[in-house]
């Protein structure tokens, strides 16, 4: 019986995704990684709230390629790069500074294959007076 229970205990610890529970480190997110979504969800006063995916149209491609220090370029539906510069704050937070405007995003997940981040905003210019919860999601 015991032999069937570090049989059992070895199957699932070998099952669970790495990387959702361990810490994040710079060579975690280092390198390119492809758009895949952008998603807004806008509370205007309401709990319920309105969900709006930005159109994807890469423009030849949408990407992101951080470089495992503290530099990135990013590219969504357009032919321009634009440079920045991030850092991980903690645990669980990245800090982006995108064309001078500088955010913090929590980290939902990063797994070798997906990085996964979200913030909030009141003052978004596209929507005014409303609160706007941003997803971005990134694979390769």
């Amino acid at each position: 019986m015991a032999v069937l229970a570090i049989v059992f205990a070895a199957t699932l610890s070998s099952c669970s995704k790495k990387g959702i529970k361990d810490p994040v480190t710079l060579d975690k997110a280092a390198g390119k990684w492809s758009i895949n979504a952008i998603r807004h969800q806008i509370y205007t006063g309401s709990s319920t709230p309105e969900d709006s995916t930005v159109p994807w149209r890469p423009n030849p491609e949408n990407f992101v390629i951080f470089d495992g220090v503290s530099a990135f370029q990013y590219a969504f539906n357009g032919s321009s790069t634009i440079n920045g510069i991030y850092s991980f704050i903690g645990q669980d937070s990245i800090s982006i500074n995108l064309d001078g405007e500088n955010n913090r995003w929590k980290i939902l997940l990063l797994t070798p294959t997906n990085f996964n981040i979200e913030r909030t905003s009141d003052n978004l210019h596209d929507f005014p007076g409303a609160t706007v919860v941003t997803y971005q999601s990134f694979v390769r």
